[in-house]
């Protein structure tokens, strides 16, 4: 199985691009990972119907972007606030019911600041979430490799993760 990270913009903070790619680094015995910088698109003000039609642009993008390497039967996640925040053994359990499923491609999203438009919404698998509190975009992004790494590890038997001790 291959995995995807779409992220709208470039991991500018000092350090987190160092950690993202410690996390890729450590991966690699377990998935493939590839990450797709997206460039977010300019916003001029932040009225409700400018929001939409830059949402409806990145969205229609990002689609275009997913469908251009997932297969019909890989499947794409938006990582959201309002999403569903689940626990690692849930995420563990995800990842083992991929493979069980032999989907060939996952993909995670990670919009820009504006969020995702409601059509793209419905044509994914779903929305994930970390909980109910907002990360900036970039520390979302590294958030999201530890945990897929971290998931990845429980799956395999690896010691890192040691929930209940």
């Amino acid at each position: 199985m291959k995995l995807y990270l779409f992220a709208f913009g470039r991991l500018k903070t000092p350090g987190l691009r160092d950690t993202a790619d410690y996390y890729k680094k450590i991966l690699r015995p377990w998935a493939q990972l590839e990450e797709i910088e997206l460039k977010p698109l300019s916003v001029q003000d932040k009225s409700p119907a400018t929001r939409r039609i830059i949402q409806d642009k990145e969205s229609a993008f990002l689609l275009e972007k997913i469908s251009s390497v997932i297969s019909p039967r890989g499947q794409f996640y938006l990582m959201d606030e309002t999403g569903r925040a689940e626990a690692t053994l849930a995420w563990a359990e995800r990842i083992r019911s991929w493979e069980n499923e032999s989907v060939p491609e996952i993909a995670f999203c990670i919009g820009s600041s504006l969020g995702f438009a409601d059509a793209l919404r419905r044509k994914s698998k779903g929305s994930l979430s970390f909980g109910p509190q907002t990360f900036s975009h970039e520390l979302a992004r590294v958030v999201l490799l530890e945990q897929v790494y971290r998931s990845y590890s429980v799956v395999r038997g690896h010691p890192y993760h040691n929930e209940g001790s």
